[in-house]
């Protein structure tokens, strides 16, 4: 009989420990949750085709000043050129997820600012300019984060002009949980001849995104707005 109670108590005893591992997996589990849905994945696309490539340091500042200097553990932030054929991993010139380590994030995020760097003294200027095929390179990677807030920002003049033969069709859910801004959006000789181009070029970019599932579309020229625009959507 002592030995029967004996096997009952220690059976008893694995059963508290199996369910305190299981409740302990539980809440790591819901803490990695939590951290998700308050990450933020941020991708930012800068356009080297025509005149706007010679934003390309002005793009790079705001980047590190606005963005990369305000990342929080755990952050995401994709950096992808657009030139005449986008559409290509060779595009994506810099990526990093910030460690929750402070040492560690602090020598990411200064690897990430030395490498923007070479990407803005590079002589690089497209002839065609792939805003879509950079875009759906961008969604491709938000897509495989696990960050509750997910971010687009295109640096470009917005007037996109395909190779021949390239096709770019969003779907439906291209932009799903992703939110969409347009910055810093040079107005082109034609648009100040005639304001109508501007605007019209402007509302058919909006149309395309929110059909294609986006979460919001903002036009922003003040850059100094980018910090409280990602600490809102947390």
């Amino acid at each position: 009989m002592n030995s029967l109670n004996a096997i009952k108590d220690r059976s008893r005893r694995r059963c508290r420990g199996f369910s305190f591992a299981v409740a302990f997996a539980t809440i790591l589990l819901q803490g990695c949750s939590d951290n998700a849905a308050y990450e933020a994945a941020v991708c930012v696309l800068a356009d080297v085709s025509g005149t706007y490539a010679d934003e390309k340091e002005e793009i790079v500042k705001i980047t590190k000043s606005r963005i990369v200097s305000k990342m929080l553990p755990g952050d995401s932030l994709f950096f992808i050129r657009i030139d005449s054929n986008s559409y290509n991993e060779d595009d994506l010139i810099a990526n990093l997820q910030l460690d929750y380590t402070p040492s560690k994030a602090n020598q990411q995020k200064i690897a990430m600012g030395s490498r923007l760097d070479e990407f803005a003294q590079a002589e690089t200027r497209s002839r065609y300019t792939d805003i879509s095929g950079a875009m759906m390179l961008c969604t491709d990677h938000l897509n495989t984060t696990k960050s509750g807030n997910r971010i687009l920002f295109v640096f470009s003049d917005m007037k996109e002009e395909l190779k021949p033969n390239l096709k770019r069709q969003f779907a439906a859910d291209e932009f799903e949980n992703i939110h969409v801004a347009a910055m810093n959006v040079i107005k082109l000789n034609a648009d100040s001849a005639n304001p109508k181009v501007y605007r019209d070029r402007l509302s058919e970019w909006e149309e395309r995104i929110l059909n294609a599932g986006a979460h919001s579309w903002g036009v922003f020229n003040d850059s100094a707005r980018i910090p409280d625009y990602i600490q809102q959507l947390r």
